[in-house]
């Protein structure tokens, strides 16, 4: 882009902006008409002007694409599939037009490359106020959450597998064969990312898997025998609050700054 504008402010403050995804060749039609039909902007980057002030870069999801869509001046990075926007979750396009960060890619790009890198970098960077003992907490929660959403939510391995040495196995192939099915790698993984006023960052992680029901899961893990799922135990331990919405399709963490 020619020119580089300033990191749009992330504090606490309630704004309404309209989202502009950014894409690298001319829309096609049946683009146009989803974002028009979802109150969205297009923009053509080649165009070379400068993005506007809630841009979301779209593309193939690659280590750079994501660290630049992740970074001042966007908000966010969007991996488009065959649907277009009407893959991408509601929740992505509010959290921008409330000053937010979303990141919304598939399955497969989600575990191929270092997400939760990318995206802890980028909180760290984008959300001031955060102390060094938040950002290692969000980090290893944020952790926890995309695993379970990769795993458990979208390829639907399920947990206990991994608790004995014949499981483990049968698990890794089990994740080799349903990354290997389109269908299932390219469900999406959707992080989003907004300051709650001054004092709490929200960090919401969502899935396309089957749900599952928090607080059954949470009371499971509280029992000394529990063998797995001590993941969600330990994010709740690190958040100020944490609770699942959409079925159990996301998981909201909060944290205090």
């Amino acid at each position: 882009m020619a020119t580089v504008m300033s990191p749009q402010p992330r504090g606490g403050h309630a704004v309404d902006r309209r989202p502009c995804l950014m894409v690298d060749a001319p829309p096609s039609e049946d683009l146009a008409a989803q974002c028009r039909a979802l109150g969205i902007d297009l923009c053509d980057g080649g165009d070379h002007l400068a993005p506007p002030p809630a841009a979301i870069l779209s593309g193939v999801g690659t280590t750079e694409s994501v660290r630049t869509g992740l970074a001042a001046p966007y908000c966010g990075f969007m991996e488009l599939g065959a649907e277009g926007v009407l893959g991408i979750g509601l929740r992505c396009f509010e959290t921008v037009r409330g000053g937010g960060m979303t990141l919304s890619l598939q399955t497969a790009t989600v575990y191929r490359l270092e997400t939760l890198e990318l995206v802890a970098q980028a909180i760290r960077a984008n959300f001031g106020g955060i102390s060094q003992d938040t950002a290692d907490l969000m980090e290893i929660s944020l952790a926890e959450a995309l695993s379970n959403a990769v795993i458990h939510g979208n390829l639907s391995i399920p947990n206990h597998l991994r608790t004995t040495t014949e499981g483990f196995v049968q698990f890794q192939k089990l994740m080799h064969a349903r990354m290997a099915d389109p269908a299932l790698a390219s469900r999406r993984i959707e992080i989003n990312v907004q300051a709650r006023g001054s004092d709490f960052v929200c960090v919401a992680v969502s899935d396309q898997g089957g749900g599952f029901d928090l607080n059954e899961k949470l009371a499971h893990t509280a029992k000394a025998t529990a063998k797995n799922g001590r993941g969600l135990s330990l994010i709740r331990k690190a958040t100020h609050s944490l609770h699942g919405e959409d079925g159990g399709r996301t998981l909201v963490m909060t944290f205090c700054r």
